[in-house]
């Protein structure tokens, strides 16, 4: 697994000189950090206005108050215009011993800076092969604060 996550660090360098975004995250029960670099990154100017757009991957951990820990894999779009914020992603996320968990995100807020947002988050996250009784479904709302490099 080490092998893995240094060859993703090390194949996204080259991107990472366009803007990685940084998102640190606070849920109820947990706290989560995450990084992306883009795949492709655009200004759209409509006016005087103008729109970024993020297109990207990245990793990112979770952190739960009760000291469990997963990974997480993100691929996301995320837009800024006229001071809002609007996020889109998928996630993937693998806690230590257990199956995956799949789902979508959504962030809206308020683009405060150019390169600083905080918004609100909804991830609905669900483990789609898992046998018998166990936990199936992670739901949850956050307070996200993400940053520009």
């Amino acid at each position: 697994m080490r092998r893995v996550l240094l060859a993703l660090t090390l194949a996204s360098l080259p991107l990472a000189a366009q803007s990685t975004l940084v998102s640190v995250i606070r849920q109820p029960r947990a706290t989560a950090a995450e990084f992306t670099v883009p795949v492709t990154e655009f200004q759209v100017r409509d006016g005087g206005d103008f729109a970024d757009l993020h297109l990207g991957v990245g990793l990112g951990a979770r952190h739960w108050d009760d000291g469990d820990n997963a990974l997480r894999f993100v691929a996301d779009a995320n837009a800024t215009a006229d001071q809002v914020f609007l996020g889109v992603g998928a996630i993937v996320e693998v806690p230590p011993g257990e199956g995956a968990f799949i789902g979508p995100r959504l962030r809206v807020g308020w683009a405060f800076h150019p390169r600083w947002a905080l918004s609100l988050e909804g991830e609905h996250l669900e483990r789609p092969f898992a046998p018998g009784l166990t936990v199936r479904r992670r739901s949850s709302l956050g307070l996200a604060l993400t940053t520009r490099f």
